[in-house]
């Protein structure tokens, strides 16, 4: 089964994935135009989703709007439509759902999703509902082990990691979840528990790779990058 497996994953080690899009000081991160420039470039795509009030699936990384539209509002406290209105960074940008980015995107090159925050019981069967039907190459991982646990047991099917740092999800036991991936904090790439990983040759996606430095350390330890800020 691992065997099979392996040769599921062998698109996910190339081409390199840009993180949250490929965006910069005039594209914002989880946008149509960050979506769209990855693409023209070839690059395999980083998104992060969220669930709406009305258990739409949003692109966007945080919880709440903040950071990213000055505004102190949960996602999961809006529905999708009062979501589109804001627009991100002050800019023309405004914030998509998961099947907008797939329209865009046009199964043109690989995505990655992860699913952020806390347990929502709702936003996994609303995500294969969206990509079921999609031609491209699509892969799910999250920080939380909950929602990984619960698509290795129910949609064993689909391209599937876990996210792993120093702090998090770095025990041995999670090696025999059937994972197809697993997504690597760079600062830990080249920790005694990811040596394990690489002896069962489970593919190592590392993140966030922002530098020349990490790029060249990533190489020595990981099958693919996650960048920003750098030509990967």
């Amino acid at each position: 089964m691992k065997f099979i497996n392996l040769l599921k994953m062998d698109w996910i080690k190339h081409p390199p994935i840009a993180h949250r899009g490929l965006h910069n000081d005039k594209i914002s991160e989880n946008t149509r135009e960050a979506f769209k420039a990855a693409a023209i470039n070839n690059y395999a795509i980083e998104c992060d989703v969220v669930l709406s009030k009305d258990h739409e699936v949003v692109v966007i990384h945080d919880e709440n709007l903040k950071r990213l539209c000055s505004t102190n509002l949960n996602v999961n406290d809006l529905y999708m439509s009062e979501l589109r209105e804001f627009k991100i960074n002050n800019s023309e940008s405004n914030i998509i759902s998961l099947d907008e980015m797939l329209h865009i995107v046009n199964a043109s090159v690989p995505i990655v999703i992860e699913i952020k925050g806390n347990y929502s019981p709702f936003i996994e069967n609303r995500i294969y509902e969206i990509i079921r039907s999609y031609t491209g190459k699509v892969a799910i991982k999250s920080f939380n082990i909950t929602y990984v646990q619960w698509i290795c047991k129910f949609l064993p099917f689909l391209t599937k990691g876990l996210i792993v740092d120093r702090n998090n999800n770095n025990t041995l036991s999670i090696l025999d979840m059937n994972l197809d991936f697993i997504s690597c904090d760079i600062d830990f790439i080249d920790s005694n528990f990811m040596r394990e990983v690489r002896k069962r040759n489970i593919p190592i996606i590392t993140w966030t790779v922002d530098s020349v430095e990490k790029k060249q350390k990533a190489k020595m330890y990981s099958d693919n990058i996650i960048f920003e800020k750098i030509v990967p």
